[in-house]
């Protein structure tokens, strides 16, 4: 049977642990979140397409207008290939990913709320126990106090 000292080293392990995933779960839910935001944006500008002047973008913060004469659009698919889409096919798959990304959101705070409450239940018991050390220790110096 593990001593106090050693449970109360492995909450402290535990909730340090804890506190990591929480850390690396925000972070996922920042990077998803803007990937979403660029998804929107994406959607947001097919479904306006039209044969308009508009500003394209050329590197370096740089932007050349010009009109659009071609509404077939190049889609990511990995590993840096593409696939050619007609403007409702682009629609359609950048809503796709606004849900899986949307999707992907919900299942990280899922999971932050989870830990959470571990960090909360293992906090709990880690104060307990420093409680219950410090009056054991004012005991026994009451004790001590008395016989002297």
């Amino acid at each position: 049977m593990p001593t106090p000292e050693e449970t109360q080293m492995a909450l402290n392990y535990e909730l340090a642990v804890y506190r990591e995933q929480i850390s690396m779960i925000k972070h996922e839910t920042e990077r998803v979140s803007l990937t979403t935001i660029d998804i929107a944006n994406a959607l947001r500008t097919v479904e306006s397409m039209a044969s308009e002047k508009v500003l394209i973008p050329i590197g370096g913060g740089a932007l050349a207008k010009g009109s659009i004469t071609e509404t077939r659009i190049l889609m990511p698919i990995g590993g840096e290939y593409l696939i050619e889409m007609n403007k409702q096919e682009a629609m359609d798959e950048l809503k796709r990913r606004m849900d899986a990304t949307r999707k992907a959101v919900e299942r990280l705070n899922e999971e932050f709320t989870k830990i959470a409450g571990k960090v909360q239940d293992a906090s709990t018991q880690l104060q307990q126990m420093q409680l219950q050390n410090r009056l054991n220790a004012q005991v026994d110096s009451n004790i001590r106090e008395d016989y002297v």
